[in-house]
């Protein structure tokens, strides 16, 4: 029920990361990864992106979202406000992954993974964005089942 709605609102956080909070400069850390579905990198994605969301309990406050496009080789780089990174932080991730692709219209969506990485309230998916992270800090492990 809340998944039909997954495409629109992945749209709109992508559209808010691009238009961002004007001129402001933001310190940011780069952040890119792969998704790794059950330990190999996520492909045949037609449409895909992540999003990562403050996590306030862990003193993250900023307002911001970075989010970034999966690509066909399962890769992700974050853009915040139109620049590239994220800023530092405690973060709960959401992956929308779809086979559908843009060009196939309003058709019912079909999932790639599991239903906890679409959803804020349910996802068990964290990363903390540090300065000088170590190659794969920032792969985010995920499950179709």
């Amino acid at each position: 029920m809340y998944m039909k709605h997954a495409a629109p609102i992945l749209l709109s956080l992508v559209w808010v990361s691009l238009i961002g909070c004007g001129g402001d400069t933001l310190d940011l850390v780069p952040v890119s990864g792969t998704v790794l579905l059950d330990g190999k990198p996520l492909t045949k994605v037609g449409q895909g992106g992540v999003s990562f969301f403050a996590n306030a309990a862990k003193g993250n406050k900023t307002q911001h979202i970075p989010t970034g496009v999966i690509d066909a080789e399962g890769k992700y780089e974050l853009e915040t406000g139109g620049q590239k990174g994220a800023p530092p932080g405690s973060y709960k991730v959401l992956v929308n992954a779809f086979q559908n692709t843009p060009d196939e219209g309003p058709v019912a969506p079909r999932y790639l993974l599991n239903a906890k990485f679409y959803d804020l309230t349910k996802t068990d998916l964290t990363i903390e964005v540090v300065s000088g992270s170590a190659p794969g800090q920032y792969d985010l492990k995920v499950t179709k089942k």
